[in-house]
């Protein structure tokens, strides 16, 4: 028993030494999106899925395949929102178009096959007002990924009045400042009042809440 015990400790001691940050972070976030799925699934939420910021689509596709899974993805639309040329404004070292600009096509072709997943490309404060996007009526998990500010101020504007009881809100990046003095926590927590939220966890530099009203 003590063998096997030192085994695996050797084993999580070595996956762990050989993360670097952004694969670790990403690992963090993948089984957060896996909890709210079981979550929604174990409490029957309805609603859709939708994401601000995909970049790339590594956790739209991680959300799909894992409500796919866990069969909680019937009737359910995955909108997933993307400039694909970086961000409206720059007031942060690291958040700059150049470091998140992505293919808007290769995005695109990556989840042709799935019916129910919508790409929307443009900044949000343009494409929010869409009919498509305002006739979403319940949403069940809004992952804010938008990584600035300005965006998150935008995205959480936008659901507040879709989000289901019981509903999930995973924000990313949620303590990062930016060079006036912004956060994204601050943003959110101007949005939601107490009364409506309450924690349900955290991971890397994310914190997740759920929707009590």
């Amino acid at each position: 028993m003590n063998l096997i015990l030192k085994l695996k400790t050797v084993l999580i001691s070595f996956v762990i030494r050989n993360l670097n940050g952004d694969n670790f972070h990403n690992l963090n976030k993948f089984i957060q999106i896996y909890k709210i799925w079981n979550n929604i699934k174990l409490d029957s939420i309805q609603g859709d899925y939708i994401e601000f910021g995909i970049f790339k689509g590594k956790s739209l596709y991680h959300s799909v395949k894992t409500a796919k899974k866990i069969n909680a993805e019937k009737n359910i639309t995955f909108w997933g929102l993307d400039s694909f040329e970086g961000f409206p404004v720059e007031n942060h070292e690291f958040y700059k178009a150049k470091n998140f600009k992505a293919s808007k096509s290769k995005v695109k072709k990556s989840f042709n096959k799935y019916k129910n997943v919508k790409i929307i490309d443009g900044y949000f404060e343009d494409t929010l007002s869409s009919d498509e996007l305002q006739n979403i009526e319940n949403i069940s998990f809004a992952f804010i990924d938008c990584d600035i500010y300005e965006s998150a101020q935008v995205a959480f504007n936008f659901i507040k009045s879709k989000m289901t009881r019981g509903g999930f809100i995973m924000i990313d990046d949620f303590t990062s400042i930016d060079k006036n003095g912004n956060y994204i926590a601050k943003s959110f927590f101007d949005i939601f009042d107490d009364r409506e939220i309450v924690f349900f966890d955290n991971y890397s530099n994310g914190q997740t809440y759920r929707i009590l009203n």
